[in-house]
């Protein structure tokens, strides 16, 4: 059920602003109001760029991808993809699309993710499968460790009951600095895949990486429209100015597509060990994620008539295993309550509009000035920010810093803090340039309500880091039409971890002694990495070992006898790698 609201938005609007606004893009790089104006037709009677509000409210952890269609049906503009899909490759990444999950799991390709959305922008891309050439690991977990490198995001797999306290706990990797992940290269038989490879690796190792890595984010030109997964459960916004070409192409519908991992019901109930893939050699690692499909909401609005257009339902849904982007009816097989299926975007009112999905147009004649004597001044128009002051980063733990800084007080009248955005990345050394800012990682939204005034001193904690990382961490903060303040920057180190964890799977040594964490195992691992990966003789005797120890030890894991041999060998071994590594670090 459609609700079209009155011609008078002023209060709609003036209270809109309190969430996440984002700039526009045409094409590539459409990324301030002013660069939109600068590209507006000159002629008279042209369509302008206009500033649109979409409204939602989405329970914690989904997936989503906004976007605009013309009068034609045709894909228009991309408005939002969030961050797993659209900047770290989910839907396009190495291994089979049933493999289990579990905290930000490195491998397996969602196809089910946004079907619909991929599907229906018109974009292909070659499809990533693992580097790693030995065809016993093609089907597993892990075992990829001569084709890996240091992984910034995703995570070893996880026990279901790690799994759960990560989740519930922590939300933190837990995952120390050495973490390798295969990155992928592309099918050699040019097998396609309608998402994007991931776009934020910015170090390659000439050695254990795949020269295809390198061509992902040239591939990927979704940095302008990728954002933090929603907070969840509160009320979010996006505002983006529509470009004048896009404007003359409507009217338009605004879609978005919305999905949640392992969200069953009673059609849609799937099994771990039935309906995914166990790897029969990690059978105790990853959860299920198979669940109800992605649900699609739908509102068709002209951009150039200024109000609000929202809708209390979803229209259809998507393909359960995203083999299509085929949008299938609403029916009774999709549940519609307790934040499921067609209720992962919850019912929200705002100015006696009740929806789960809306539209708000200031119109071109919300451009400027109060042209329908409804009392509304328009504020949309290009304006310098003033730089975030006094930035300031202290580390609280490992995998947590709280950066301090100051929103300046602004000298126009119609200033409102709109969004605060904080992105960061790992290293020593970044330029932080739009794109560079574009491109990394962006910590969950922040509601500007709970801030400071401007002028005082704001808090925010910055958490699921990893620990002994340095990491560069940039803000800025945006008005209610797009506006951006100059970036800001500030690096901090976070501590090392002051537990043990697993974070790899060091075959015949993890075979020997029962567990990838036994301190024989990490010490013959630093003596990996401390002694043999600086040097090419070295890399050359770990890629030796990891082409062919995985047989070997999945032949010593199940043989009590066999185990206890190679303890026998190893032992020594481990005691002179830990004494090596002592020495060097002293």
């Amino acid at each position: 059920m459609v609700a079209r609201a009155r011609r008078d938005p002023g209060a709609f609007a003036a209270q809109a602003v309190t969430t996440a606004a984002r700039p526009g893009r045409g094409g590539r790089a459409l990324g301030s109001l002013a660069a939109a104006l600068a590209l507006a037709p000159a002629r008279a009677g042209a369509a302008e760029p206009v500033l649109v509000e979409f409204h939602y409210t989405p329970v914690p952890n989904v997936q989503m991808a906004i976007w605009l269609e013309d009068r034609d049906g045709k894909h228009a503009l991309d408005v939002l993809v969030t961050q797993a899909t659209g900047k770290y490759g989910i839907g396009n990444r190495p291994g089979r699309w049933d493999f289990l999950s579990s905290w930000r799991a490195p491998y397996g390709p969602r196809p089910s993710v946004l079907p619909i959305w991929a599907h229906r922008s018109g974009r292909t891309y070659p499809r990533v499968i693992f580097f790693d050439s030995e065809p016993l690991d093609l089907e597993s977990l892990g075992w990829h460790e001569n084709s890996s490198t240091a992984e910034n995001y995703f995570c070893i797999p996880l026990t279901p009951a790690d799994h759960e306290t990560v989740v519930v706990d922590t939300m933190t990797c837990p995952s120390p600095k050495n973490f390798s992940t295969d990155k992928g290269r592309f099918d050699p038989e040019g097998g396609r895949s309608v998402y994007p490879p991931r776009n934020d690796l910015m170090v390659f190792d000439p050695q254990l990486d795949s020269p295809d890595a390198k061509e992902y984010a040239g591939l990927n030109q979704l940095d302008g429209v990728t954002a933090a997964t929603p907070a969840g459960d509160r009320e979010d916004f996006t505002a983006f100015l529509i470009p004048a070409e896009v404007v003359a192409r409507g009217p338009l519908t605004a879609r978005v597509e919305v999905s949640l991992e392992g969200d069953e019901n009673e059609t849609y109930a799937f099994d771990r060990e039935t309906d995914h893939y166990v790897d029969p050699r990690l059978s105790n690692y990853g959860v299920e994620y198979l669940g109800q499909p992605s649900v699609l909401y739908e509102v068709t609005f002209d951009p150039n008539e200024r109000g609000f257009t929202g809708t209390d339902r979803y229209s259809g849904y998507g393909d359960w295993d995203g083999a299509t982007g085929a949008i299938h009816p609403r029916d009774a097989t999709i549940s519609e309550d307790g934040g499921s299926g067609g209720d992962r975007l919850k019912s929200m009112t705002k100015n006696g509009d009740t929806f789960r999905w809306g539209v708000f147009s200031y119109g071109e004649d919300g451009q400027g000035g109060d042209t329908d004597g409804d009392g509304w001044q328009g504020s949309c128009e290009f304006r310098e920010l003033a730089p975030i002051e006094d930035l300031q980063a202290e580390v609280l733990d490992f995998d947590r810093v709280r950066l301090t800084f100051v929103v300046p007080p602004q000298t126009d009248p119609k200033f409102k803090l709109s969004r605060m955005k904080i992105r960061h990345v790992t290293g020593e050394d970044v330029a932080w340039t739009p794109e560079v800012f574009d491109a990394a990682y962006e910590v969950p939204p922040i509601d500007p309500l709970t801030l400071a005034p401007l002028g005082q001193p704001s808090t925010v904690e910055v958490a699921q880091l990893w620990g002994d990382y340095t990491y560069q961490f940039a803000v800025l903060y945006e008005d209610s039409c797009a506006n951006r303040s100059p970036i800001a920057t500030v690096s901090a180190t976070t501590t090392a971890q002051k537990f043990q964890t697993v974070d790899s799977f060091c075959f015949v040594a993890t075979a020997a002694f029962g567990a990838p964490w036994a301190a024989q195992v990490a010490a013959l691992r630093a003596f990996r990495d401390a002694w043999l990966k600086p040097s090419a003789t070295g890399v050359d005797l770990v890629r030796f070992y990891y082409a062919y120890s995985p047989p070997l030890a999945r032949v010593i894991a199940g043989e009590p006898l066999l185990r206890g041999l190679a303890r026998v060998v190893l032992a020594p071994v481990a005691d002179a790698a830990r004494l090596a590594t002592a020495a060097g670090g002293s």
